[in-house]
């Protein structure tokens, strides 16, 4: 038998239909209704406009369009569209925030990591300037503190 790709549907959860408990996939499922429980699968998940998932979403991809209350776990990459409302942890490899999203959480991006050269040794990186810090290289006092005097 031949393995499903990833973009190959093979569930989907219709617009009318209310799914309680876990779901485990082999390959991708599309979402319409709604899910409270934790959905796993070895490809992507897609979740549509109108969709609601409560629980934890693991798999490869992923594809939030509708609302997700819960944690999204993606081995790759994940998009949160211009509709999609997520309120929970996500953790990904790479993710994609669309404009008009809504995200409310924690984040970590497995990947990203500050190398060391790019470190000074106070532990703030190096080499990428200061916008909003102001430095005074006289003795004398500024305008705040003479009025002050």
């Amino acid at each position: 038998m031949a393995k499903a790709s990833s973009t190959q549907v093979n569930t989907i959860v219709g617009p009318n239909t209310d799914f309680q408990g876990n779901l485990d996939v082999k390959g991708s499922v599309l979402v319409y209704g709604s899910i409270v429980g934790d959905i796993r699968s070895d490809g992507m998940v897609r979740s549509a406009k109108d969709s609601y998932i409560k629980g934890a979403v693991i798999a490869q991809e992923a594809v939030i369009e509708g609302e997700l209350e819960g944690s999204l776990t993606i081995k790759g990459r994940a998009t949160l569209g211009g509709s999609s409302k997520v309120v929970g942890e996500v953790r990904v490899d790479l993710l994609v925030i669309e404009e008009g999203a809504q995200f409310s959480g924690k984040c970590n991006m497995k990947r990203a990591k500050i190398s060391e050269e790019s470190r000074r040794k106070d532990g703030r990186p190096a080499g990428r300037g200061s916008h909003n810090q102001q430095s005074h290289s006289t003795d004398e006092p500024t305008p705040a503190a003479a009025k002050d005097a």
